[in-house]
């Protein structure tokens, strides 16, 4: 295990992100762990999945008290999310097991790695660029797409069908890469939806909370799982998740949305950079 200061400090800035921006906090966790500390990508996802457990209740305990975020579209993407995790756990035990290589760099490297970067500079750029635009124009609130259901905290009446296949989305992302998928779901919120920024920032926590505590079992019975790590991260994470969620309330939504895609477009490049290394 890394050094237990150097683990404490990271999972101290992985739960202030995760409160500030209503996200598991493991797109920055996960490739990290991998980059910087060297631990083998599956252990690293598996891990990273179970300190978000701690990590997604304290932000959803503390978004609730102030009264942020839409409880009914997390109940409606939680079964799509579910099954969508299983898929991307499978997925990623199936990479590592792999013996295919590219250019001497392990399939599953590549793969991860590549998606990893994809998800995030995508989300990144989204936030920067609309971040000073006042009108969103929410094209998925307006697809009317069988049954619906109402969100009467952001006063939206959507597809239940479009909220399933979102879920299922974000739950293959989560355990393929060993995120909660929140660094994509906050974009669809914001600009998808049409959320306002602190809505979107505590929406989406009890998928986070159910696909981290799901992901966490499948990837513990294929090994993926290293308790003390998960336990030394959540030392830092828990109460700095309480401090970010706090933060939420008192920044302006523009400053939010930069923040945020600063901090994603700096894992990006990390990640890029990782990869960009293995072929030379």
């Amino acid at each position: 295990m890394p050094a237990l200061p150097w683990v404490v400090l990271l999972g101290a800035a992985v739960g202030f992100v995760a409160g500030m921006f209503g996200v598991g906090g493991n797109f920055l966790l996960t490739p990290l762990l991998s980059v910087v500390f060297g631990v083998p990508l599956p252990v690293a996802a598996g891990t990273g999945l179970c300190q978000m457990i701690g990590t997604a209740l304290v932000s959803f305990l503390r978004h609730q008290h102030l009264r942020q975020g839409e409880v009914r579209f997390d109940l409606v993407m939680l079964a799509g999310s579910i099954i969508g995790a299983d898929a991307g756990v499978r997925t990623l035990t199936e990479l590592a097991r792999s013996t295919g290589l590219l250019r001497g760099v392990p399939l599953v490297h590549v793969v991860v790695d590549s998606t990893y970067v994809v998800v995030l500079v995508g989300a990144a750029l989204t936030f920067w660029i609309e971040a000073g635009r006042p009108a969103i124009a929410a094209p998925l609130a307006r697809v009317r797409l069988g049954p619906t259901v109402r969100l009467p905290a952001v006063g939206l009446e959507v597809s239940a069908l479009i909220l399933a296949w979102v879920g299922f989305g974000l739950g293959f992302l989560s355990g393929l890469l060993g995120i909660g998928g929140g660094v994509a779901l906050m974009p669809i919120l914001v600009y998808g939806y049409g959320f306002p920024m602190r809505q979107a920032a505590g929406t989406g926590i009890i998928v986070l909370l159910a696909t981290a505590a799901y992901g966490t079992v499948v990837h513990a019975v294929h090994g993926h799982v290293e308790l003390p790590l998960a336990m030394a991260l959540l030392v830092g994470a828990t109460p700095a998740a309480q401090l970010g969620a706090i933060a939420t309330a008192h920044l302006p939504p523009a400053v939010l949305r930069r923040a945020f895609a600063i901090v994603v477009l700096l894992t990006a490049l990390a990640v890029a950079w990782d990869l960009a290394r293995r072929f030379t």
